[in-house]
């Protein structure tokens, strides 16, 4: 005898349109969940028929007394980039809010000496580990060859192709998107951008799709082109410096502080010469806190990555996904002290002719 589908958040959500995480917070009744959001979640829940997963009873059952969960006590980290970039960031904030969920968070590398994949996997359920976070990997369209059917599994940005599962990423082309009407607010109008192909692969071209389309919105501004330059620094510092002088932008959207050190080695004054907007504000850059920008909120995107999988444990839902979900979070924009605002005079460097 067949018994009918269990009704899971996953199902609660698409019904919905919602996130899991959110239909995960009404249905515990989570106080950043508004009274309305509750209420349709609830309603959708009787009419869909929708009852509690066990599991998560007993869950919360541990939380409650703080009892010690004897198995699938650890989450963990599959290491993707150099832990000196921004993987470093993502990593606390999983860290901290794993904590406040009971579980521990252990690093793993899959790349290490002597170490595969599916040795790494092999490893982790023998840990009874529950579930991995993916951390970014260094290429776009990275493919593992690995089984994670034991686990329930969720990835930090668009970088892995396979295994398909759930991404949680800040949103490149709305911060985008941001930045650059900041800067047309501020009247600006000769705005260019800097990048590497590499980088953009990585966002799947968000970035570049937000600028165009902005240039495409705003027929005032100048159709300066985007430079991308290569990875190596003496290449990328000739190859920008000859964009700079060609097109005399008065803002530049990036994401590398290399483009202070160009700007300078110009003798060009930041503000009063030209305006420098981080895409991907944190603490690598230069007085990180004063340039103008969008803070990716790095150390968020990682704590709603363990909210993300923690939903999936509690829901019984392993291995890969059938239909993928991205949960994207909004950068927050800084003013900084690195472009000129509406308050302040704007010189134009803008050139008759090309």
């Amino acid at each position: 005898m067949e018994h009918p589908k269990r009704v899971t958040q996953r199902d609660l959500a698409s019904h919905l349109s919602m996130s899991q995480v959110t239909v995960s917070r009404a249905l515990s009744n989570h106080p950043q969940v508004s009274p309305p959001t509750r209420k349709r979640v609830l309603d959708a829940a009787r009419e869909l028929g929708y009852q509690p997963d066990p599991v998560l009873g007993s869950l919360n059952a541990y939380r409650r007394t703080r009892m010690p969960i004897e198995k699938g006590q650890s989450l963990a980290w599959i290491i993707g980039q150099e832990e000196e970039d921004m993987g470093a960031i993502w990593y606390d904030g999983a860290l901290l809010q794993a904590n406040q969920y009971g579980y521990r968070l252990e690093k793993f590398n899959p790349n290490a000496d002597g170490m595969t994949p599916n040795r790494v996997m092999k490893i982790l359920y023998s840990r009874s580990v529950s579930g991995l976070i993916f951390a970014p990997r260094r290429q776009a369209q990275t493919q593992l060859n690995i089984e994670i059917d034991p686990f329930s599994a969720v990835a930090i940005g668009y970088t892995l192709l396979s295994p398909i599962v759930d991404r949680v990423i800040t949103d490149h082309h709305n911060n985008l998107m941001r930045c650059f009407q900041n800067l047309y607010n501020a009247g600006y109008r000769r705005i260019g951008m800097a990048t590497t192909l590499n980088t953009e692969k990585r966002v799947e071209g968000r970035r570049i799709s937000a600028f165009l389309y902005q240039q495409y919105c705003h027929p005032d501004v100048e159709r300066i082109p985007i430079v991308q330059y290569p990875n190596t620094t003496n290449e990328m510092s000739l190859l920008v410096k000859d964009w700079i002088k060609q097109w005399e932008p008065e803002a530049i959207l990036c994401h590398s502080p290399y483009i202070f050190t160009i700007c300078k080695e110009l003798n060009l004054q930041i503000p009063k010469d030209i305006a420098i907007v981080s895409l991907a504000q944190n603490k690598r850059w230069p007085n990180y806190k004063e340039c103008s920008g969008i803070d990716e909120l790095g150390s968020e995107v990682g704590a709603f990555a363990v909210d993300t999988l923690v939903a999936h444990i509690r829901n019984n839902e392993r291995g890969s996904a059938k239909e993928r979900y991205t949960h994207m979070l909004e950068g927050r924009w800084n003013p900084g002290k690195t472009m000129i605002h509406p308050t302040l005079p704007l010189k134009s460097t803008k050139k008759e002719n090309h």
